[in-house]
């Protein structure tokens, strides 16, 4: 039987054999000498010592010895060579099972594919060997320990099904990790059955799984993987005469289809069929699917887009909520002297958007009644002084939660005194013509009005000011932004509730071409989104996430897509329930009876309904395992007679059982140094020589 060593340097501690022996030939019963008062009347009888040359306990001896020799084979790591020794590894086995759930994985024929493998799997497994099941999507759960009841391993996997849910690898690998920590000295396996979709593998880069680990993967997807999703849909009122309708507008995505298909899309709305049409799609790229528009109830309306049934049936339907009120009003207060092309641009940038949709209401005074501010969620002073009466009427609206937007230029710019609602003053026009205008510096972009900008922070830097007000901040307002002349071009401020802003960067294209700048639509939305306190709301939310209800349900009862009802339990923050199916959410107060207080749509990420595979082999680039991710995919699938030293080394592990007999051995020899020879007291008789008679006598 061959043998080698990893690391034969450590065979030099063989000269430690030599210390046991020299312990042996070198010890010596010391004597200890005893204080007598006198040694006249004893008689002087010489003693010959002499060194001991020979060991007088050899089983203590060998036992030492042996002892020194097995950890210094230890510390050389053996590994056993010869085909028969070296091909098989003695330890029992512990498998992983990573099963792919994801909604991906209802692509037919797929999941019935990976739950065949899964159990070819376990067929290969022998009684001692043990297994455990995580089924995974964008979480993991672990459905089995590891076992050696490999029924139970087979009834955890009958139980897997596909979710409408996102793919993460990640967690489910970290779970199967803490798992083989149940088996420490097994064989350890990790094998993941998957689509392999290529999407899901983020995050696994950097991935630590512990030396011995083997991790394999097994790709259960079809061959050809044509499909169709319904990725956006696009919803909001509009008005026809005094009706109000809904339109929808459906953007269907193809991929690998072999040709184009013609399909028939059904618009439902509050649980009833509104509309049909049939269109062709595209064999790869979009198609835009628009309805005719259809009455609209006056409340929120709930609504899906349902395609013909392919082969991945679940991203063949979106759902959607519209809000009851899907439009934000804004106030425009504007001067008597105000040119037409002054507030164009702003008023163009917000009617682009929806969801909200803004409208913007041009007025010569500020709302003052409560039934004019009631339906106004945002006030906007273009370059105009309220008056008093204004002010007072609107300081209590604003403190309760309302929003106002001073936009100063040269109007306000020679306005003397403390501007109105926040603490600053307008100290003349800069005019910034000679060097080309100032330009944006120290943006707080963690702020939400710069929230658009915080991964692109270019795109203001590049806005040119010619004409600004130059202000003065003399209070509690907070600058938000400035010019690189170091004067304020946003200022917040912020009384009970409600927002009040002021800008200095211009909104019109003769003081500035910020107008003319990508940066300008996002940031005239963003500036209403917040100013009015309100986010724009989205038609639906994707699974994974969390739904906070509103705080005006009390005591919430919440009606899930499959029908079950949640009553979740609420903390400083309120109540909030996970998302983890796609359909509709109804949130009740009390009962799950009558009208439902809100809604909620909710679908699996679009980037699930994307199909693309990576390969096996690509599963293990992004993880340590502490080989190199090309010998740990080579080895997985080369003979064991193919192995080199340090696998067969890694899978024999033979300097565990050397420890463990070197530690039996010490037990051994500290029972026998204390109960040897030398520890048992041996009774000696002493005969004393007769003194004569004659010496008994004293003079």
């Amino acid at each position: 039987m061959g043998i080698g060593f990893l690391v034969p340097a450590f065979l030099a501690g063989l000269a430690a054999l030599g210390i046991p022996l020299y312990v042996h030939l070198r010890h010596r019963d010391k004597d200890q000498p005893f204080r007598f008062p006198s040694l006249m009347f004893l008689e002087q009888l010489p003693i010959r010592t002499a060194q001991r040359q020979r060991v007088t306990d050899w089983p203590l001896l060998l036992l030492r010895a042996l002892a020194v020799a097995l950890l210094v084979f230890a510390f050389a790591r053996p590994v056993f060579t010869s085909r028969t020794a070296a091909g098989a590894d003695t330890r029992t086995r512990a498998v992983v099972l990573v099963v792919d759930r994801s909604m991906s994985m209802g692509y037919r024929g797929v999941l019935a594919r990976a739950l065949d493998s899964a159990r070819a799997v376990v067929a290969t497994l022998g009684a001692r060997d043990r297994v455990g099941v995580v089924a995974f999507d964008d979480a993991a759960e672990m459905l089995q320990r590891l076992t050696e009841d490999k029924p139970a391993a087979l009834g955890a996997l009958s139980a897997v099904q596909a979710e409408s849910r996102g793919t993460r690898l990640a967690p489910a690998l970290r779970t199967a990790r803490q798992m083989l920590l149940d088996a420490p000295y097994a064989a350890a396996e990790i094998v993941v059955i998957s689509d392999m979709q290529r999407s899901g593998a983020s995050g696994i880069a950097g991935l630590d799984l512990p030396t011995g680990v083997t991790l394999r993967g097994i790709d259960v997807g079809a061959a050809a993987r044509p499909n169709s999703a319904v990725r956006v849909v696009e919803a909001r009122r509009v008005l026809d005469g005094s009706r109000t309708l809904l339109a929808v507008k459906a953007r269907v995505l193809s991929r690998e289809l072999p040709q184009s298909r013609a399909v028939s899309a059904i618009l439902t709305v509050n649980g009833r069929e509104a509309a049909r049409i049939t269109s062709s799609l595209a064999a790869d790229g979009e198609s835009v699917l628009a309805f005719a528009p259809v009455p609209a109830p006056d409340g929120a309306v709930s609504g899906t887009v349902t395609l013909d049934t392919d082969a991945l049936a679940a991203d063949d339907t979106l759902h959607f909520v519209v809000p009851r009120d899907d439009a934000l009003r804004v106030a425009l207060v504007l001067p008597t002297d105000v040119r037409a092309d002054e507030t164009l641009y702003l008023e163009r940038a917000l009617a682009i958007g929806r969801a909200p949709a803004v409208s913007i209401e041009r007025l010569r005074a500020a709302p003052a009644s409560a039934a004019d501010l009631a339906r106004t969620a945002m006030i906007v002073f273009w370059d105009v002084v309220p008056s008093a009466a204004a002010i007072a009427a609107l300081d209590p609206w604003v403190r309760n939660g309302g929003g106002i937007t001073l936009v100063a230029g040269r109007r306000l710019a020679s306005y003397t005194g403390e501007l109105p609602f926040i603490a600053a003053k307008a100290a003349g026009l800069s005019d910034r013509l000679n060097d080309r205008g100032g330009t944006l510096r120290e943006v707080r972009y963690e702020h939400p009005l710069f929230a658009p900008f915080r991964e692109a922070t270019d795109a203001l830097s590049a806005v040119r000011a010619l004409r600004y007000a130059r202000l003065d901040v003399t209070g509690a307002a907070d600058v938000l932004a400035s010019f690189d002349d170091g004067l304020p071009a946003v200022v917040e401020q912020r009384p009970g509730n409600g927002r009040l802003l002021l800008l200095s960067m211009p909104l019109d294209i003769r003081a500035g071409d910020f107008p003319l700048q990508p940066a300008f639509l996002p940031f005239v939305r963003q500036l209403v989104m917040h100013g009015s306190g309100r986010d724009a709301v989205p038609l639906w939310r994707v699974t994974s996430e969390s739904w906070s209800l509103p705080l005006a349900i009390a005591d919430p009862v919440v009606r899930t897509p499959d029908g079950s009802l949640l009553r979740p339990t609420a903390d400083a923050k309120g109540s909030a329930i996970p998302l983890a199916d796609a359909g509709l959410y109804s949130a009740f107060a009390g009962s799950a009876a009558g009208a439902a207080g809100a809604l909620l749509a909710v679908n699996a990420p679009a980037i699930e309904s994307d199909l693309t595979p990576m390969d096996t082999t690509e599963l293990l680039l992004g993880v340590r395992t502490g080989t190199t991710a090309a010998d740990d995919a080579q080895r997985a699938a080369a003979p064991d007679a193919a192995l080199s030293n340090t696998e067969r080394e890694r899978r024999q592990n033979p300097w565990r059982l050397l420890l463990m007999l070197v530690v039996v051995l010490l037990v051994i020899e500290t029972v026998l140094a204390t109960r040897g020879w030398r520890a048992v007291a041996r009774r000696v008789t002493v005969v004393r020589p007769e003194i004569p008679s004659s010496s008994r006598s004293i003079p």
